[in-house]
């Protein structure tokens, strides 16, 4: 994959992503991902950023109850344990 983007200089950067590396940022997103709903406030507060409303409109669309951390990390850990990484 080969991405565009402007760094810290005025000069457009180019950079070409491998299939591991795409592999790998895809496996740390899904790490990411399941940290954020482990240690989120969300039994706490109700949604303010986009990511956790996400997460908590999944939830109620699958009968999960997002204020309840094991339920939240059962969940996921199922959903991210099935989604197979586009970029083996």
């Amino acid at each position: 994959m080969k991405i565009t983007f402007d760094g810290h200089m005025p000069v457009q950067r180019q950079a070409t992503l491998t299939q591991p590396q795409l592999f790998s940022l895809f496996e740390a997103m899904k790490h990411e991902i399941l940290s954020h709903v482990t240690y989120s406030s969300l039994s706490e507060n109700d949604p303010i950023f986009p990511q956790d409303k996400t997460i908590c409109d999944l939830c109620k669309a699958h009968g999960v109850d997002f204020r309840h951390k094991k339920d939240r990390i059962a969940f996921f850990t199922a959903v991210l344990d099935g989604m197979e990484n586009p970029y083996m």
